[in-house]
């Protein structure tokens, strides 16, 4: 399609473009071929040189050229004559945060071979393996992908033309998420992850620390199909943009000789079970997604696609923070405290029943309260330390009430805290929109009466520790989460079949508060404000 594309020229959009294939001029070569009369001389020279420039660009497969100078939006017409110089590549997280969050893995597929890179063992060599190819095929990759591998490696060289699918579906009318995408086209994964969501492989690799290897096996095994799917929306994609141009009722394309009867409506799925035959001789790949095991021998692992060698990994070179709470504990003794924090998951309204947790030389006492009377005796009656609330306990700077009513609504609904988070890419909900106003009123409330009675106070957030400490969340896995807490040497002195995810979330802000009386916070907002206290594992201070 690129020996075919006129708009990379200086002057030529889509419309002069369009002209020309009208006018029989179909290609580079038909250009040198065809009088052009509607073209002065001036405007035939530049033409004539960029398309040499192109020529050569083309003949030492070099993509730079094109990057700079064809719109972003159609570097989709590179794809064919740079196939064997494109990468699909997808990568795998702790989550979502790049200020908190890792990379675990990064999977590319060329149409021939499979690579793995894995933290701490050979993620370094994506660096120098990405410069051997001139496209990178990701989908997502400009706001997610690619944003943690620069983090990750600063000055790492990316391909020159980089084409996100997301945005390439959406200019066809398609969006979603992949595998939402996927599964619209007919594009299928294997029963043993085909459930698995980005959330979910996260939690993989924890519990491959754990010592899992299966979970590993199966986050490197969906990863695989997320990279080897790629290769089949392009393909989609690159037929679907043909086709619109056949639309246009342009009789001829560089794809030669396709005939639009004939070809157009075949691409509409790709299940990896038939080479599909088009114009522009371009397929599928016939490649099947390989069977992903795992050989052990102590600490070396190998992994293995169809009894081949995909990576070797030493587990010794995995690093893992791990913070026990009996540490936490003996820091909050010698500084002077009783290690005895009050986390509560407050809800909205008193019909809701909000979590209580009273932890208590790491030990946890869970159980729920209704009314705001049941909520303070239980808090005071524990004389704790430290009380650790999951709620707003402030309103944004100017605002005087959580009304919408009132004329203070013109200070907006978001606190800096709230900015702060969202910036770093934790999802948090502003104080004062219309499902958080009754929450924050009554955070407020609770928390004036706790301070008045002498109580120290402090906002939390345990969706947000939770991320920093590496845990799922609850709603993504909750039986995983209790094991994360369980790991860290915290007791649940309750029956199993009783904890739920508020009283969890109780847990995770009475242990934000162990995190406040040992000194390793970091707190974020103003003084006007108020302040949000999130565990800070970058202070080693014990």
């Amino acid at each position: 399609m690129i020996t075919s594309s006129f708009i990379f020229i200086p002057g030529i959009g889509e419309k002069t473009e369009e002209y020309l294939w009208k006018s029989g001029i179909l290609s580079w070569d038909d250009f040198k071929k065809t009088d052009v009369p509607f073209l002065n001389e001036t405007k035939k020279r530049i033409i004539e040189d960029y398309l040499k420039l192109g020529r050569e660009a083309l003949d030492r497969k070099d993509a730079s050229f094109f990057a700079e100078n064809l719109p972003r939006e159609e570097s989709w017409r590179l794809y064919k004559d740079f196939h064997d110089e494109t990468l699909f590549l997808d990568i795998e997280t702790t989550g979502l945060s790049r200020h908190y969050d890792v990379i675990t893995l990064i999977g590319t597929y060329d149409g021939h071979n499979i690579r793995i890179f894995l933290r701490d063992n050979n993620l370094r060599d994506i660096v120098d393996y990405l410069r051997n190819y001139q496209i990178i095929v990701t989908f997502n990759g400009k706001l997610f992908d690619l944003r943690f591998i620069k983090k990750e490696f600063p000055g790492i060289k990316i391909p020159p033309v980089h084409i996100d699918l997301r945005y390439l579906l959406r200019s066809l009318g398609i969006n979603g998420s992949l595998k939402d995408i996927e599964r619209m086209l007919g594009i299928k994964r294997g029963s043993a992850v085909e459930k698995i969501s980005g959330g979910e492989a996260a939690v993989l690799w924890t519990r491959f620390l754990k010592g899992d290897d299966e979970a590993l096996r199966k986050l490197v095994l969906y990863n695989i199909y997320d990279t080897v799917n790629l290769e089949k929306l392009m393909q989609f994609c690159y037929l679907k943009k043909i086709a619109k141009k056949i639309e246009k009722k342009i009789e001829k394309t560089c794809l030669a000789e396709m005939n639009p009867e004939k070809n157009v409506g075949r691409e509409e799925t790709f299940d990896g079970s038939e080479r599909k035959e088009i114009g522009c001789n371009l397929a599928p790949s016939s490649m099947a997604v390989p069977q992903i095991r795992i050989n052990r021998e102590n600490n070396r692992l190998e992994i293995q696609a169809d009894n081949k060698t995909l990576l070797g990994v030493d587990r010794s070179k995995i690093k893992r923070t791990e913070i026990k709470v009996d540490s936490l504990i003996s820091t909050i003794k010698n500084n002077g405290y009783k290690p005895l924090s009050v986390g509560i998951d407050l809800t909205g309204s008193e019909n809701k029943a909000s979590g209580i947790c009273i932890l208590e030389e790491g030990k946890a006492y869970l159980k729920t309260a209704r009314t705001d009377e049941e909520i303070i005796s239980a808090a005071v009656r524990a004389k704790p330390t430290i009380i650790s609330i999951d709620s707003p306990l402030s309103l944004p700077g100017g605002r005087c009430c959580t009304s919408d009513s009132c004329q203070c609504r013109k200070y907006g609904i978001l606190r800096e805290c709230e900015r702060i988070l969202m910036k770093r890419g934790v999802p948090v909900y502003p104080c004062l929109i219309k499902s958080m106003q009754k929450l924050t009123a009554r955070g407020i409330r609770l928390s004036k009466i706790f301070r008045e009675n002498g109580f120290e106070v402090i906002e939390s957030y345990p969706g947000a520790a939770q991320d920093i400490l590496g845990f799922p969340r609850k709603r993504v896995d909750l039986e995983e989460l209790k094991i994360d807490l369980m790991n860290m040497g915290i007791e649940l002195c309750a029956g199993e079949e009783r904890i739920i995810h508020d009283e969890i979330d109780a847990l995770t802000s009475a242990l934000v508060g162990y995190f406040y009386l040992v000194g390793r916070y970091e707190a974020i907002g103003n003084d006007e404000e108020g302040y949000l206290i999130i565990p800070d594992l970058r202070n080693e201070a014990e």
